[in-house]
């Protein structure tokens, strides 16, 4: 036999009639995604376990959880993943659209862009950069969430010493950064040959073959048909300690040393100490000037 509902009149202490409802019974109620049958347990554990309160800073750190932080309402799920899960910055690197790093001064070194690839940990990403040094180049703002490959299409135009460097920030938020490269100008190195007894000066150096390297121990070959081997260099770098041949002997003592003027790439005159070694004849004389 079908349960029904039942309505019950009953006096109250004034003598009037009241309706009295009995009890709801569980069968008796329709659930719907708004409406559920909830049992007193169940009630209880909903109202004091979803979330979690604790004014009290916490001293040591665990997770994600720092040492300082309290809670208020926290939800109880956040929490876990809080403590469960440690805290792990995004990761980046950037890759510039040429290799060259060591530049000759006077001349302008034009990047056409820089990819970065960032990848997203703990956190959202919410911003990826290009920086020339301090200033900002490009920022990328949208469709950075879930991090992934960028490029930088403004081109950067260097003529003197920089660094590029790529960052990422997520929604902690915590900044992490990666160089692209380190740019640095320079006045290059000359190496060639002369004739016996002629003339050197800044002309003839910047007619020899070029290298637009760092200071350091430098290795060239000469084809010399008694004539002189050139090495030449910024004066600024100081003078070689040994000039010496393969087989290990030092020819220092068989150069002579000058201070020659120089026009750079820049229009500016620089001094360059310039070894000229005495007439010889030889076929790939290899010698290396050590600093």
């Amino acid at each position: 036999m079908a349960e029904k509902n039942i309505t019950i009149l009953q006096k109250n202490a004034e003598g009037t009639l009241d309706t009295f409802y009995p009890k709801t019974i569980a069968a008796q109620v329709t659930e719907s995604s708004t409406q559920q049958f909830v049992s007193a347990a169940k009630k209880t554990q909903y109202d004091e376990n979803t979330v979690y309160t604790n004014a009290t800073a916490i001293v040591e750190p665990t997770g994600q959880i720092a040492p300082g932080d309290t809670f208020n309402e926290v939800p109880v799920n956040q929490m876990l993943t809080k403590i469960l899960y440690p805290y792990i910055p995004p990761t980046i690197s950037g890759t510039p659209s040429t290799a060259s790093r060591v530049v000759e001064k006077g001349v302008t070194l034009t990047i056409d862009n820089v990819t970065a690839n960032v990848g997203k940990k703990s956190e959202a990403i919410t911003k990826v950069e290009l920086y020339n040094g301090a200033t900002l180049v490009e920022a990328k703002t949208d469709s950075v969430a879930a991090g992934g490959q960028f490029t930088f299409s403004n081109a950067v135009s260097l003529s003197a010493d920089a660094t590029l460097k790529v960052k990422a920030t997520d929604a902690k938020p915590t900044v992490v950064e990666a160089e692209v490269g380190t740019y640095t100008f320079v006045y290059p190195f000359y190496h060639g040959t002369v004739a016996a007894g002629a003339a050197v000066d800044g002309a003839t150096i910047a007619a020899m073959l070029k290298d637009v390297s760092e200071k350091g121990d430098k290795t060239y070959t000469f084809n010399l048909t008694d004539n002189c081997a050139v090495f030449a260099y910024p004066k600024a770098y100081g003078a070689l300690k040994a000039i010496v041949d393969r087989h290990g002997f030092d020819n220092l003592p068989n150069f002579t040393q000058s201070t020659v003027s120089v026009t750079g790439a820049d229009s500016t005159a620089q001094d360059y100490y310039v070894y000229v070694k005495e007439p010889a004849t030889a076929t790939d004389f290899e010698l290396t000037c050590k600093f």
